[in-house]
């Protein structure tokens, strides 16, 4: 059993012959009761300062097991994000690849679609100016030969034309009427001399805007064949007069 402080200050030795001196251990038990009472109250302040010490390490001992468990939970939630993550970065990248192709297909098929139907339309152009090539080169040579066939034709027209102008029955045509009265018709011969003296004596008399006029009207009367000359719509009306 452990002494206490009041064991020791309460403790009474035997006086023998010669012993110790009373005082001296009286003081010497003082001393020692004092240091005892500090050693004691230095004990307990360590016990408490243990128990203290003991609780906070318990403390710590139960927050580390915490620390652990929630580093280890960290870890797994890590693990699972960065599982999910991935998983999520690898659907992401398939949607976009997936995406593209869609748009790049749908791109070739526009373009695909565009150059066949610019080829359509330029096919459809190029079939349409060789078709008006052919029409207007159809229509060319029509033209030429209707034009060979006028100029055959006016040819021929003019050339028998000119066969009846130089043929005898012209030349009779053309003598004065006094040529075919014989000297035996003497009225006849009047009559014409009278004419003749009254057309000189209109024309004598006709003023000169009516003198000027003549030639005009002259013109007018040009000949059919001479007027085809100059005008090609007279030309052709002679061409289809010809052809009737």
């Amino acid at each position: 059993m452990a002494l206490t402080p009041l064991d020791i200050q309460n403790k009474n030795f035997s006086i023998k012959m010669r012993g110790y001196n009373q005082d001296d251990v009286d003081d010497f038990l003082d001393q020692v009761t004092k240091d005892y009472e500090d050693a004691i109250q230095k004990n307990r302040e360590l016990e408490k300062s243990l128990k203290h010490a003991e609780e906070k390490l318990q403390y710590f001992n139960e927050l580390k097991d915490a620390l652990n468990q929630s580093i280890i939970v960290a870890q797994d939630t890590a693990d699972k994000v960065k599982t999910s993550a991935n998983k999520e970065s690898e659907v992401i990248v398939t949607s976009a690849e997936n995406t593209a192709n869609e748009m790049i297909a749908s791109a070739e098929k526009r373009s695909t679609n565009l150059i066949s139907s610019a080829e359509d339309k330029a096919k459809e152009i190029l079939t349409e100016a060789t078709e008006r090539a052919r029409q207007l080169a159809a229509e060319t040579d029509d033209l030429k030969k209707k034009t060979r066939v006028f100029h055959q034709r006016l040819s021929l027209m003019l050339e028998a034309q000119l066969e009846q102008v130089k043929s005898d029955e012209w030349n009779e045509l053309l003598k004065p009427f006094s040529s075919y009265v014989s000297d035996s018709h003497t009225v006849i011969k009047e009559v014409l001399a009278q004419e003749l003296d009254s057309a000189a004596t209109e024309v004598a008399e006709a003023p000169e805007a009516e003198q000027s006029d003549a030639p005009a009207e002259a013109v007018d009367e040009q000949p059919t064949l001479e007027q085809a000359a100059i005008d090609p719509k007279a030309m052709l009306d002679l061409l289809n007069k010809t052809s009737e």
